[in-house]
């Protein structure tokens, strides 16, 4: 029952990555992204265990976690140069972002989900010519 709950969830996210897609600055719809999926990580205990773990109980979840896997793909395939990344990896990071924010108390989780996704964004921004 818990990956139905869940599975609802990687579809909504499924629909913020493909949202996303539309944005006109690539690394933007990236960090929206993960801004989304963090803040649903963070509000659902489980999530996260539901998109990093390898075997699922329904083949529909895992359905729904190779789309999100691709959706993800498609947004890392627009920065250019494009980041060393696949979609699962993404989501993987996406997990220690989740860590990352956890440990700090409650009223300082937003302050550091924003300073990560900073950190995170400037890594794919691209550098100055060389």
């Amino acid at each position: 029952m818990l990956e139905a709950v869940l599975e609802d969830s990687v579809r909504g996210l499924i629909a913020v990555a493909t949202e996303a897609e539309q944005h006109p600055e690539p690394v933007q719809a990236l960090i929206g992204f993960l801004r989304a999926a963090l803040s649903a990580a963070l509000a659902q205990p489980g999530l996260i265990d539901i998109l990093i773990t390898a075997t699922d109980e329904t083949d529909s979840l895992r359905r729904a976690k190779a789309e999100l896997g691709a959706a993800a793909s498609c947004l890392l395939a627009r920065i250019q140069p494009a980041p060393a990344l696949t979609g699962e990896n993404l989501l993987k990071l996406l997990c220690g972002l989740v860590h990352a924010v956890n440990e700090h108390p409650a009223d300082r989780q937003a302050a550091a989900a924003d300073a990560c996704l900073r950190i995170l964004q400037g890594g794919l921004s691209p550098g100055p010519a060389r």
